[in-house]
């Protein structure tokens, strides 16, 4: 009976993606701080083709937003700012999405809504400090 209680809760752990608790591990594996150098690149990747195709931002629009996310996060999708609510790619203010995909699409608008470009938003970030 015993090992059968046993057998149903690591199904239910792995059926539900909780970590398996045991004696010798007694807390669960923590969620990463920072993206790896692999999530980073196919995240630049990504915003590279968002950016031409779903903005028409290439060439030197690309070289600035290129600019822009380095400098903002290098890219890393889980980027937190101590100092504000700034967090991910674009480092948006009140961002709760880990999606790239979606701060790429959320910083692309607001870019757009605001600078109408990146170089103007670049601009502006090299005057202030922030975009």
């Amino acid at each position: 009976m015993k090992k059968r209680a046993v057998i149903l809760g690591i199904l239910l752990a792995v059926v539900t993606a909780t970590p398996i608790l045991s004696p010798h591990n007694p807390k669960p594996i923590p969620t990463p701080k920072h993206a790896t150098m692999e999530q980073k690149k196919a995240n630049k990747m990504l915003a590279i083709k968002l950016a031409r195709y779903g903005w028409g931002w290439k060439g030197k629009e690309w070289v600035c937003t290129d600019t822009l996310f380095t400098k903002e996060s290098r890219y890393d999708h889980l980027a937190d700012n101590k100092k504000s609510s700034a967090f991910g790619i674009g480092q948006m203010l009140n961002e709760t999405s880990k999606d790239p995909e979606i701060q790429l699409l959320r910083t692309f608008r607001y870019i757009q809504k605001r600078y109408s470009t990146p170089c103007r938003a670049l601009r502006h970030h090299h005057r202030l400090g922030w975009y």
